[in-house]
């Protein structure tokens, strides 16, 4: 994530008339046409991860040995985790959406591919393109949209713009479980996907004016990107590596669930695996149009430190369940706490960072992203292949947010302060 936004960016984005300001010129309103334009573009993205959560099961279907099988899934994330520091580096507000056109032509590509890719060498090439595609696009989305993000509702902006993410994770796991059965081989629905990204290139096209619009009426020294003794002094700041420490072990644990669900769910006959994320993203996008102006004016470190604490306490129960109906009603009290967990943390570190810092900040969340969702797959198919149980993956998962709840600790005063806007 790239967070640039100054009182200077504000000012001459209002001169401009790019984006409306807030009744009470403290920043931009929150539905603005570039805020409407990410989210809408974030939705189309995401629709093509949430296709994989199944890609495990599919490895193990076209004969991927066992040992094979965490790797090529944490490729993707692996390679992100690899590009997103350099990236970051180079991406501006004039150069991000010309960053997320090659992304998204990067992820279509990939996509295309999967139904092809059947041996090892091939799903590494494979995998290791998609996750450059969704890399470059994420980190110029971010680049654009902290930027036009409302300083006074940066955590309700987060928490609907994570429910961009959350609406395909909710329908497109039951809508692959309804197409499997009627596409001629299991990789074919990947390639489905692939139109999906048009209607977002096309968005790119006014969205693209309005940014390199913008950029160029702000002054040289806003559209540059920090130096390297800059980043290092903000790595130093209280909070900034205690909230990225906390994304990282609540992503890893979140990719525990994920990834190995959809069997356990099978196991005690749950009908449409599908149906446990479509419950958990339902409750998550229910809690945040519900409460998530309410979220702007809470103790921000003290919810987000309840909220990992009830995760740790409730993902171990999940092996526990011993029929679909009691997993359901689990999987509602997951979402709950997810719910709360994302938004908190990215508003967190707009918080804590400095202004000019902040995009690099919101990158390094990213790359918790990227190191959890590598990690995850990773760990739980070794423990896998060495014969642990599904049931067991979740009290490892709780023990990582346990953790995170830890990493909260030292950030809950630093999140409480007011917003610096200058």
């Amino acid at each position: 994530m790239m967070h640039k936004q100054t009182e200077t960016v504000m000012s001459a984005h209002a001169t401009n008339g790019a984006a409306a300001r807030t009744d009470d010129g403290f920043g931009f309103r929150l539905w603005s046409f570039e805020f409407s334009s990410l989210c809408a573009i974030n939705v189309l993205a995401f629709c093509n991860l949430a296709i994989f959560y199944g890609f495990y099961s599919y490895l193990a279907e076209i004969g991927i040995p066992p040992h094979w099988r965490g790797p090529l899934l944490a490729l993707g994330p692996f390679t992100s985790l690899l590009a997103r520091p350099f990236l970051g580096r180079f991406l501006t507000l004039g150069n991000g959406v010309g960053f997320m056109r090659l992304g998204l032509c990067l992820a279509t590509a990939a996509l295309l591919s999967y139904p092809f890719a059947t041996s090892i060498p091939a799903l590494v090439v494979v995998r290791v393109l998609h996750g450059a595609g969704y890399v470059t696009l994420v980190g110029g989305l971010m680049g654009i949209l902290t930027v036009f993000l409302p300083r006074e509702k940066s955590a309700q902006g987060f928490g609907i713009y994570s429910i961009t993410m959350l609406v395909p994770n909710a329908l497109m796991p039951p809508f692959v479980e309804f197409l499997l059965p009627h596409l001629p081989g299991p990789g074919v629905v990947y390639a489905v996907a692939a139109p999906l990204m048009l209607p977002a290139f096309l968005l790119l096209i006014p969205l693209g004016r309005k940014t390199r619009a913008l950029a160029a009426k702000l002054p040289q020294a806003e559209g540059q990107r920090p130096d390297w003794t800059e980043v290092r002094q903000g790595l130093a700041a209280p909070g900034v590596l205690a909230l990225v420490a906390t994304n990282l072990f609540f992503l890893v644990a979140f990719s525990l669930v994920f990834f190995f669900m959809r069997d356990f769910a099978a196991s005690i006959g749950a009908g449409n695996p599908g149906v446990f994320f479509t419950i958990v993203n339902l409750s998550i996008i229910a809690v945040r149009l519900l409460f998530g102006e309410a979220l702007n004016h809470v103790n921000q470190g003290r919810v987000l430190f309840l909220a990992f604490v009830g995760l740790a306490l409730l993902v171990p129960l999940f092996g526990l369940a011993g029929g679909p109906a009691l997993l359901w009603v689990m999987a509602v009290g997951y979402g709950t706490g997810i719910a709360l967990t994302m938004p908190l943390i990215n508003a967190g570190m707009l918080t804590i960072s400095p202004p000019r810092l902040r995009a690099f900040n919101a990158n390094l969340l990213m790359l918790a992203v990227d190191a959890g969702f590598l990690l995850g797959p990773i760990l739980g198919g070794a423990l896998t292949a060495t014969l642990w149980t599904r049931s067991e993956l979740f009290v490892l998962a709780g023990a990582f947010l346990a953790l995170a709840a830890g990493c909260v600790l030292p950030a809950i005063r630093l999140m409480r302060r007011p917003r610096l806007m200058t």
